[in-house]
């Protein structure tokens, strides 16, 4: 199931988008699920998502009345870091900003349909990677799904677990190392290095013997008991993963 929020306060442009989105799910009939709201402004579809409205992607214009795109995404972005946004705008101005609240495109308008479809092919396809490595958690802004392939690592601070996703966010929950073990460390890619922390080995940059500097640039201590047993499962790990690429 695909759950898409259509907004945009032009008539003419929303009516033109719900009709491309119309015409792709005619498309995929048979192959996906796909369902859409639209919405006239934003204040609307964050009033939807208040009340318990999930959307996996969201398609918003960014000069609206009451509440502008950009403005909606910076607020939807403090309890949702999953949900795909793709602008959708007259104006240009606004597309260095849109990196800051993680757009997955800003595109300018007339969106085109063969552009559309492209987009919503490419989002289908990070969605489906992403679902079959994920978890959920009750995080203090509410339920928010970890993407296994996005967290960098997370550590244990007495009764907290802080989950440090690669885009820069860091998710708290509250939690024991017993829970983070039991629902990382059955992923190959995690490695416990330290009482604290597991990390994601796809995100090491470099190790030594007493820490790791992940790409972030942060660096996660390794026990000196733990060192051999780290670097030996990284290795490992690493020759695992350069043989696969290498039979692509």
């Amino acid at each position: 199931m695909l759950r898409i929020a259509i907004c945009d306060d032009n008539i003419a442009d929303l009516s033109n988008m719900v009709s491309l989105v119309n015409d792709y799910i005619f498309m995929q009939r048979n192959k996906l699920e796909i369902e859409y709201v639209a919405f006239q402004n934003a204040v609307d579809l964050i009033a939807a998502m208040e009340s318990g409205h999930r959307f996996d992607l969201m398609l918003l214009d960014i000069l609206m009345p009451l509440m502008t795109g950009m403005d909606a995404a910076k607020e939807i972005r403090q309890y949702n870091q999953d949900v795909k946004i793709i602008f959708s705008t007259s104006s240009p101005e606004f597309a260095v900003e849109s990196y800051s609240v993680g757009a997955f495109y800003y595109a300018i308008k007339p969106v085109w349909k063969e552009k559309l479809f492209l987009l919503l092919d490419k989002v289908i396809a990070e969605i489906k990677v992403a679902d079959g490595t994920s978890f959920l958690i009750k995080s203090k802004t509410g339920l928010t799904r970890i993407y296994t392939n996005r967290l960098e690592y997370a550590e244990v601070i007495g009764r907290t677990i802080c989950y440090h996703i690669a885009s820069g966010a860091v998710i708290e929950a509250v939690g024991s190392m017993v829970d983070l073990e039991e629902e990382l460390l059955e992923h190959l890619n995690f490695i416990k290095p330290h009482r604290s922390y597991i990390i994601n080995m796809d995100f090491i940059d470099t190790l030594n013997q007493r820490e790791l500097l992940m790409r972030s640039r942060a660096f996660v201590p390794i026990a000196k008991a733990n060192y051999k047993a780290v670097k030996s499962a990284y290795i490992s790990y690493a020759f695992k993963e350069h043989l696969a690429y290498e039979n692509i």
